[in-house]
């Protein structure tokens, strides 16, 4: 996969995490790759969400170039409010 140099810090429940991203990768492939790199795999992706630093919820459809994200910014993947239990 081709990336720009870019890289997003993204915590996947308490867990940092590199993300390598380039301006027209989806959000969506964002969450998967960090989920890869952490070992979540209990839980659907449907049943994370991604928001910002602010507490924002990020769009998974947008491409990071679409988002007025900065490069080095941190992002938080947890799961949904309600979504839990054992894998």
């Amino acid at each position: 996969m081709k990336t720009d140099g870019l890289s997003l810090n993204v915590v996947v429940n308490g867990q940092p995490v590199t993300v390598e991203v380039d301006i027209e990768m989806l959000m969506q492939t964002v969450v998967l790759d960090a989920l890869k790199k952490t070992g979540n795999s209990g839980q659907a992706e449907e049943n994370w969400e991604l928001r910002d630093s602010d507490g924002r919820i990020i769009d998974l459809n947008k491409a990071f170039g679409a988002l007025d994200l900065k490069p080095d910014a941190t992002l938080f993947l947890n799961l949904r409010a309600g979504i839990g239990g054992s894998e």
